[in-house]
């Protein structure tokens, strides 16, 4: 299979490198060359396109969401996801911005499970700006081809997927409106006005409201909405543990002075819901 990955450099296409000692890299028709990691991912983010040292999430914030997502709180919304791509039946789905891999996985494991699902085989790829991020995904989720890249320089040939998904992360219309194929989807997960509101209560002594209508604006005149949809999933968080490793998968912990760290601590329960607003758009253009 041709690789689907462009040169982050001359953004040419990278292919498999068959004069590599290792076999196991990849290189463009300018000499461009990139190794693939011991645990399988591939890092096509160059050091000049890094607004920081280690931009994104750090090990800590990348652990605390793996442990919650995992526990099972938010398989609701997993599900909602996957209802909204299975309707599309894409072949080519990526992940832009996809964390530890968590989203991806579930998705892809129910496609495949599924005996009235279309298309049997599905090429599935995610990548995130974070490198201790695509190091935990490439790690347990084998299945998948995980890359270290940003989305407004996303190292993927024009009019490769089918499906985009970002969940609770950046959407670069322009970009993704050059991934998609013809008639290619984008499925956007973001916050609702009352998402945590629980949990913000808690750490803010002032809460603002969350203005879910600038989620139209992430798009441009390349797509067209097709579908919103809102879900509410109540949470019961019974351990201090469980309500941190929340806090780690939002801004909010960034946020956090002496005060507020002082009451999360004290914090052993939580019931809260979290709520969601889930859009198809389509390429158009």
């Amino acid at each position: 299979m041709p690789s689907v990955y462009s040169c982050p450099v001359c953004h040419c296409p990278l292919q498999e490198n068959n004069n590599s000692v290792s076999s196991n890299s990849l290189i463009c028709e300018q000499g461009h060359n990139f190794d693939r990691h011991k645990k399988g991912y591939i890092n096509l983010l160059l050091a000049q396109h890094k607004k920081s040292k280690q931009p994104g999430d750090d090990s800590q914030m990348v652990e605390g969401r793996r442990s919650f997502l995992e526990g099972g709180h938010y398989d609701e919304f997993a599900n909602k996801i996957t209802e909204l791509i299975r309707q599309q039946r894409p072949q080519a789905i990526l992940d832009a911005g996809c964390g530890e891999g968590f989203y991806l996985n579930y998705i892809l494991s129910l496609l495949t499970k599924d005996k009235a699902y279309i298309h049997k085989s599905v090429s599935a790829f995610g990548f995130d700006i974070s490198k201790p991020a695509i190091q935990a995904a490439a790690s347990q989720h084998k299945n998948i081809d995980w890359a270290v890249a940003s989305s407004a320089r996303a190292p993927y040939q024009t009019g490769t997927f089918d499906c985009i998904i970002s969940i609770f992360s950046r959407v670069e219309p322009d970009e993704f409106s050059r991934l998609l194929k013809p008639g290619g989807v984008v499925i956007y997960a973001g916050p609702g006005p009352n998402h945590l509101l629980g949990l913000r209560e808690l750490i803010y002594s002032e809460v603002k409201t969350y203005k879910a209508e600038k989620h139209a604006d992430y798009f441009n005149d390349d797509f067209t909405p097709l579908e919103k949809n809102s879900l509410s999933v109540p949470l019961s968080l019974n351990s201090n543990n469980d309500i941190m490793n929340l806090v780690s998968m939002t801004p909010h912990g960034q946020r956090i002075n002496k005060d507020n760290a002082n009451r999360l601590k004290a914090a052993h329960t939580l019931n809260d819901s979290a709520d969601f607003l889930l859009y198809v758009y389509q390429k158009i253009r």
